[in-house]
């Protein structure tokens, strides 16, 4: 045997050619954009009068089962009395929540804790 026919062997059978690359034959799926199921419908900010009407609501009845008068109290508390209510103001309420005993609203029973995180959620449409 001669010395290129043993390196050959050693090597695994020489070069190997490249294969060859395929084409895409269907389009990449096209991704809808997410619809906003918030409260908020899409927009960033809401006048607290039409906050509140939304609060008071039937719909977040059904996620959150939590009556008018808890959702009205909740809302105040957790929004205070502000003109606009920001997306981010009720993202920010679900963070402090989420802390516990160190968050903004330490001073809220553990009973009025759960039952604003399911409000929160229910408001940004989790």
């Amino acid at each position: 045997m001669a010395i290129p026919d043993i390196k050959k062997g050693l090597l695994g059978g020489g070069m190997r050619e490249r294969p060859e690359k395929k084409l895409r034959k269907t389009p990449a799926p096209i991704r809808e954009a997410k619809k906003d199921a918030s409260i908020f419908g899409g927009s960033s900010y809401m006048d607290r009068g039409d906050f509140m009407h939304r609060l008071k609501s039937s719909e977040l009845y059904r996620g959150t089962d939590l009556g008018e008068k808890d959702r009205s109290r909740l809302g105040e508390k957790l929004f205070g009395r502000s003109s606009l209510v920001k997306k981010e103001d009720v993202e920010k309420a679900e963070k402090q929540l989420n802390l516990g005993k160190w968050g903004k609203f330490k001073d809220l029973s553990h009973e009025d804790k759960e039952k604003a995180k399911r409000l929160t959620k229910r408001i940004l449409g989790k």
